[in-house]
């Protein structure tokens, strides 16, 4: 029972979950890029990191929604890392401003990287259907 409510086959899907990742997403997007900025330029803003992580979390979210699978295809498995590397910025003091231009390399390619690789899962093969959702 907890398994099929974990990854359920076929992942859930809601409506008008589409537009709202892509809407989420290009808030993200917008808020990653002046965040990095600020703070590689100007010292930075917290609010605009906040609103990055916060809108990164929503896109999270809807993922989980449709399957626990996500955390163990690659794209989940690199939103892990990059969660890890962000959690580093306590810790790097000034030099991690760094880390926001690092991130949002990992984030394009691999948003941009074919499906198959992205949709690729690393854990539990055979046994979740992943997504293969756009958007």
């Amino acid at each position: 029972m907890a398994s099929s409510l974990l990854f359920p086959d076929p992942p859930r899907t809601f409506p008008g979950q589409r537009w709202i990742k892509i809407t989420a997403r290009a808030i993200h997007v917008l808020c990653a890029g002046i965040a990095t900025g600020a703070y590689l330029l100007a010292g930075g803003d917290p609010g605009w990191l906040w609103a990055t992580v916060a809108t990164g979390v929503l896109l999270l979210l809807i993922d989980l929604h449709q399957s626990a699978a996500f955390l163990c295809e690659v794209r989940g498995l690199l939103v892990l890392g990059k969660l890890g590397l962000l959690s580093l910025w306590p810790v790097l003091g000034d030099n991690a401003r760094w880390l926001l231009p690092v991130l949002i390399v990992v984030s394009v390619i691999s948003s941009h990287a074919p499906g198959s690789f992205r949709h690729h899962l690393v854990f539990r093969r055979g046994k979740v259907t992943p997504s293969t959702s756009h958007g």
